[in-house]
């Protein structure tokens, strides 16, 4: 998924930093999930992971990429739904399923993406037509596998992590057709090439690792204090003033859905309510002292922070805050230099223009 502050090209930076600060393997609170792309690397690594993020599709992507362990079974629902099994009897059906792997996992998502019906629902009325987010035949179709998703885990016949599976390959298959320059702020005016190819799903295996990671839709302080003793807290906050239920309401929809309660739009892009998601973070007035707060609740013993040269908390205030709150009064800190995401281009007014950033990471160890 196209996302602010994705650390999916710098996983090798921040796993090699843990290495080279011979933190043993252990329990991590990922605090700021996102895409959950550090917590599946953690995972990968062995560690035992407890993600959290204020944000719904975080909380989507955490359970599909973190905490589902195996391959989930369908056959309950090959048992109950009779479009699926007039579906699996057909020979072009199996084909196409069986070109992907033939998983379960696949075999859902082939019939969701081709053999479900498809017209005007919620989701194609406020998010395709003047609002330009998305062709009509794909915001329908989106429409109707989340719907699909909704009545197959409301009925049993989907477990929890197909359900988030199938349901983050939903949105990330949504975000690579959206007309937009990478995040929801504004659609684009005009059909950009991504926006008119057909929709497609395409779920992510469950990796297997350590027993015992868990998803945590909340404030990273309150999620911290109920974790208690972990090893390790890793702090990818936002950098900016940017509002991610703002910049990420479209893919906030979907993981809620509308099917038990239809929500309330609002503005010109179909805005969500907030419902408490706006950040301390992304305030220049309050990050330190949100920092502060974070570093007070956590158990853990060490603490690494992914921060940037353009953050709104300067390097200098960022090692000072970190050094009071360590046993040692010592902190550590890696750069590395990266293109930055860009959504839009040069012009003036525009207040980032460089197209290099440093990325940090700033250790401590908070306790023995």
């Amino acid at each position: 998924m196209r996302y602010i502050g994705n650390k999916t090209r710098l996983l090798g930076f921040i796993t090699s930093a843990i290495d080279r600060l011979g933190i043993p393997c252990g329990a991590a609170h990922d605090a700021f999930a996102g895409t959950s792309a550090v917590g599946r690397a953690l995972k990968e690594r062995g560690w035992r992971v407890a993600s959290s993020d204020l944000m719904t599709y975080s909380y989507v992507f955490q359970r599909a990429y973190v905490v589902a362990q195996r391959e989930p079974s369908i056959a309950e629902l090959r048992a109950a739904d009779p479009d699926l099994r007039g579906a699996l009897r057909s020979p072009r059906f199996r084909a196409r399923a069986a070109a992907r792997s033939g998983s379960s996992l696949d075999i859902a998502a082939e019939y969701l993406e081709h053999w479900l019906d498809v017209q005007p629902g919620f989701f194609a009325t406020h998010f395709a037509g003047d609002r330009m987010y998305f062709t009509p035949e794909n915001a329908q179709r989106v429409d109707a596998v989340r719907t699909t998703l909704h009545r197959w885990h409301d009925a049993g016949l989907i477990g929890d992590d197909a359900f988030y599976l199938l349901l983050a390959a939903l949105i990330e298959g949504a975000d690579r057709v959206a007309n937009t320059a990478g995040v929801y702020a504004a659609y684009i005016k005009s059909w950009q090439p991504n926006a008119l190819k057909p929709l497609r799903l395409a779920p992510v295996h469950p990796m297997k690792g350590a027993p015992g990671s868990s998803a945590h839709r909340g404030d990273a302080v309150e999620v911290a204090r109920t974790l208690g003793a972990v090893d390790l807290l890793y702090i990818d906050p936002p950098y900016n003033s940017r509002q991610y239920p703002g910049y990420y309401h479209v893919p906030e929809l979907i993981a809620r859905g509308w099917s038990d309660t239809v929500p309330t739009l609002r503005g010109k892009t179909g805005l969500l309510p907030a419902d408490g998601q706006r950040s301390a973070w992304c305030s220049a007035r309050r990050v330190r002292q949100a920092l502060r707060e974070l570093l007070d609740a956590t158990g853990a013993r060490h603490v690494l922070v992914s921060y940037n040269s353009e953050g709104l908390l300067p390097e200098a205030v960022l090692k000072e805050t970190l050094r009071e709150a360590s046993i040692d009064g010592r902190v550590v800190c890696f750069r590395k230099t990266y293109r930055r995401y860009r959504a839009d281009s040069d012009r003036d007014g525009r207040r980032y223009r460089a197209d290099g950033l440093r990325e940090l990471l700033v250790y401590a160890r908070l306790r023995s």
